[in-house]
């Protein structure tokens, strides 16, 4: 069996695609410990400590919120440079039986199912997982609810994971 859907791509929907890919990597846990961090940093200083605990909480803190706007800004960028060179915003997604495809005019690959670890599911996005960091995103608004029903099962058949 095979569906074919033409994937419509805009700065807010990839922007979303980042932002959703984002929140579910660093995840509540991330930021919870950073408000602890500088809770408890701010307690020092106004405690008057200005040891070098102080030092230590306030570099950590730092680079905790260093990393998380990291991870946000690669994927942001490097998303926007893939759809900034699509000059139409629009790709072919194929799913068959033995894989999937995306085509569009910068050039087309095939997968096989198992190649999908993981498919994240968003109110207006699907991110595909490939591995850890490197994922494609399925704007549902492009695909028809049969189409989404085959993907998943698809998914789940070949060992995905589906959150």
């Amino acid at each position: 069996m095979q569906h074919t859907a033409t994937l419509a791509y805009d700065e807010a929907l990839i922007r979303e695609a980042a932002f959703c890919f984002w929140r579910r990597t660093v995840g509540w846990g991330f930021p919870l410990a950073l408000a602890v961090l500088a809770v408890s940093l701010c307690v020092l200083l106004l405690g008057g400590n200005r040891s070098w605990i102080v030092g230590v909480e306030a570099s950590a803190l730092a680079v905790g919120i260093g990393f998380a706007i990291a991870i946000y800004a690669v994927h942001y960028r490097n998303a926007m440079t893939r759809f900034r060179a699509l000059v139409s915003g629009k790709a072919t997604f194929i799913a068959q039986d033995d894989g999937l495809s995306f085509s569009s005019e910068l050039g087309s690959t095939t997968l096989p199912w198992s190649a999908v670890t993981e498919v994240w599911r968003f109110e207006r996005v699907w991110l595909l997982l490939f591995s850890k960091a490197q994922f494609s995103t399925l704007p549902l608004a492009s695909i028809p609810p049969e189409m989404q029903s085959f993907l998943l099962q698809r998914v789940e058949a070949s060992g995905g994971k589906i959150v």
